[in-house]
């Protein structure tokens, strides 16, 4: 999903919900997926990302304790939400408050997903991890 790129920001109204940006709202149609991420996060997936994700981690991920410790945080996490007229969706309390998000959002597409922060918690990160940038490349792939 191409729309999975980028960054948007956005806000959290006092009922928890949020308008997703117009670009992915095409894509996340069908519903979505919200489930704990990584790093103080929340990982927003359209249903065939989610699919796939689900397909590709049975595939790559070797058994074992970390795996499973993994699967039942993330699995466990997992709300499924359908797109409002006004292209909004709630987050719920528990993810809202594991990810610290307040008010100002930052939404970050990863190609395989989306991943949405509080504006501040992105900033500080993307502040930190662009002075090692150069060196990233490096080992990753």
């Amino acid at each position: 999903m191409s729309e999975a790129l980028g960054e948007s920001f956005i806000k959290l109204d006092d009922a928890g919900r949020v308008i997703l940006p117009s670009k992915i709202r095409p894509a996340m149609a069908e519903g979505t997926y919200l489930t704990k991420g990584q790093g103080d996060c929340v990982f927003l997936f359209s249903k065939s990302q989610f699919n796939a994700y689900r397909e590709r981690n049975r595939a790559e991920v070797p058994p074992g304790m970390a795996a499973l410790d993994f699967d039942r945080v993330f699995y466990a996490s997992v709300v499924v939400q359908n797109i409002d007229r006004q292209g909004r969706i709630s987050i719920p309390s528990r993810l809202r408050h594991y990810a610290g998000l307040v008010r100002e959002l930052a939404v970050i597409g990863l190609e395989t997903h989306l991943e949405i922060w509080d504006a501040d918690r992105w900033s500080a990160y993307l502040e930190n991890i662009q002075r090692q940038y150069s060196e990233l490349k490096e080992g990753v792939r």
